[in-house]
């Protein structure tokens, strides 16, 4: 099939002409900063069978798959296969596309948005609401996220990151400052605590 006329479907449901530059894009910036990585044999080796309405997230996953064969080879590759699936996971969670210039307010908006939304669904505890969100969503230090290797990001999005009617509504920043809340919500100042509990677990410092 002729790719000018394929249309992709996006987590929203939404249908968009296909963009191949974009899939190169997405490899591209995984790949950045990283040595003996290849963001070309990546999409390459994916070998995406592309139909007209192909779920952006069945790509995705074809780019990490293809990562993932490769970290044997290059232990890099751990790294490169762990950042494509944390943008898989972003656009999850803020329910849009990932947008560069606009990534720190969907991370933290998300954030506070997502917690509403899990006590709501009485996934999480009312109690979190007593806490000043905003301000917590501020000390959240989203570069903390690339610390992981794929094995790691991997177990934490299966396991651990909280769900609703199948959608994931955790990132990983947004899962550590969660826990930390819990271990400070008797503590006398419990925002400044949750911060303290927040920047030790987030650097794997425990």
């Amino acid at each position: 099939m002729n790719s000018s006329v394929i249309n992709v479907k996006k987590r929203n449901g939404r249908l968009q002409k296909l963009n191949i530059n974009k899939i190169n894009l997405c490899a591209e910036r995984a790949c950045s900063d990283l040595d003996n990585v290849s963001a070309s044999e990546i999409v390459i080796d994916a070998n995406v069978q592309l139909y007209d309405k192909i779920p952006t997230k069945e790509i995705d996953k074809a780019l990490i798959m293809s990562a993932r064969q490769k970290i044997e080879k290059e232990p890099n590759y751990a790294y490169v296969a762990s950042r494509l699936l944390l943008a898989s996971i972003h656009k999850e969670v803020f329910g849009e596309s990932r947008d560069k210039d606009g990534f720190e307010h969907q991370y933290r908006l998300s954030f506070i948005r997502n917690i509403k939304k899990l006590v709501s669904e009485e996934v999480l505890d009312e109690k979190l609401l007593d806490y000043d969100l905003k301000k917590l969503s501020e000390s959240l230090v989203l570069d903390r996220d690339l610390k992981f290797k794929y094995l790691g990001l991997q177990t934490l999005h299966d396991r651990y990151l909280h769900r609703a009617n199948e959608v994931t509504l955790e990132t990983p920043q947004a899962f550590w400052m969660r826990v930390a809340m819990g271990l400070a919500l008797n503590e006398k100042d419990k925002e400044q605590k949750a911060v303290e509990f927040y920047e030790t677990i987030s650097q794997f410092l425990l």
